[in-house]
């Protein structure tokens, strides 16, 4: 594959990728999620899940230096031949549409929850696929450029969670390992999850301007991801006890109804809508690899008209499949343990694949 100075990405751009990539769903459900397995000591499920998120994401970039103008799609042709190759591009496409189809229907329940509660379905998907559509089809670059406005924009937001533990009970944190290292250990399975988005680099490293940057910028994304995640999880134990906290579907959005304001009522409703935003580079970037990938199977040199024909994919498919607030839990759950297993597993088989291969070739050149 190649690419030109049109289409590539700076480092910043790449932190921030990443980083709003992952921060996407958990910011609004990780704090209840991680009661419910770890109590308050969730926040220590945080630090070990950012370890292993750092050890997947460090490998991934080890695969990709290898060739580092190829995406994986270019990769498992290469390593894996042309029909096998081409089934594991099959797969990592549809899990990139499955994720997109996730963090779209996830948007649409929480607009109809918190903003637009009488607006159907299509209509939503309408509003939203446009938008989606018309980000995707411009490219890496254009994708790289919104992730830095809305990353800018999220600090905006980020003092009302400081706002939120004025009123709170710091006892509730206490005592640290109140029930032992089991269930902290148990709850990293749940942030890994959060972490989910560092596998895009297997689609960002050929884009990415200065490659020697790739491993600290890596690091780095993952670091303000794990920060955000301990400054909402904290605040939301803070302010909510340990048995209120797990009855919370969307703890961040309730922890918002505490805030008030003498100009302004209603701050989670103001929040919602620019969380709208937020999930929504979480899920473009999967719109685009998707695109992308099917694009290159398919031996063309631009994505937009892939783009077209999904976005409508997208709109016939919610006039006839209308999911309720239960079915989009199920699926999330079912791309959570796909996600596990394209993010984690996935990179540590290919890359054993790949040393074990490279070292049978040079016994044999010998």
């Amino acid at each position: 594959m190649k690419t030109n100075e049109f289409n590539d990405i700076t480092t910043f751009q790449y932190i921030l990728f990443i980083s709003q990539v992952q921060i996407g769903i958990g910011i609004i459900t990780l704090p209840s999620d991680l009661a419910e397995v770890a109590s308050t000591d969730g926040w220590i499920s945080i630090l070990l899940g950012w370890v292993l998120a750092n050890v997947a994401g460090l490998l991934i970039l080890q695969i990709m230096k290898r060739h580092p103008n190829e995406s994986i799609f270019d990769l498992l042709i290469r390593y894996l031949g042309k029909w096998l190759g081409t089934l594991g591009s099959g797969l990592f496409i549809l899990y990139s549409l499955f994720v997109f189809m996730i963090t779209l229907y996830a948007a649409i329940h929480i607009t109809q929850t918190w903003v637009l509660p009488q607006t159907p379905n299509y209509l939503l998907m309408i509003l939203f696929i446009i938008p989606k559509h018309m980000l995707a089809q411009h490219g890496i670059r254009m994708l790289g450029r919104y992730a830095e406005f809305v990353g800018v924009s999220m600090i905006i937001m980020l003092p009302l969670f400081f706002i939120a533990m004025r009123e709170g009970h710091w006892i509730h944190l206490l005592p640290v390992l109140k029930e032992g290292w089991l269930p902290v250990v148990k709850g990293v399975k749940t942030t890994i999850l959060s972490f989910l988005g560092f596998e895009l680099a297997f689609i960002l490293y050929p884009f990415l301007q200065k490659k020697q940057h790739a491993a600290s910028g890596m690091i780095v994304a993952n670091t303000i991801t794990m920060l955000v995640y301990m400054l909402v999880t904290i605040a939301c134990y803070v302010q909510f006890n340990p048995y209120q906290i797990k009855t919370y579907i969307w703890p961040t959005l309730d922890l918002f109804e505490t805030i008030e304001f003498p100009f302004i009522e209603r701050i989670e409703v103001v929040f919602s809508a620019f969380y709208l935003f937020i999930i929504s580079t979480s899920g473009i970037p999967y719109y685009f690899t998707s695109a992308f990938g099917i694009s290159q199977l398919l031996r063309k040199q631009n994505h937009r008209q892939v783009i077209l024909v999904l976005s409508i994919c997208f709109i016939i498919l919610a006039f006839v499949f209308n999911p309720t607030f239960f079915h989009v839990s199920a699926i999330q759950k079912w791309g959570a343990k796909v996600g596990m297993y394209v993010a984690y597993f996935f990179p540590v088989c290919f890359w054993l694949y790949i040393v074990t291969t490279e070292r049978i070739q040079v016994r044999l050149n010998q």
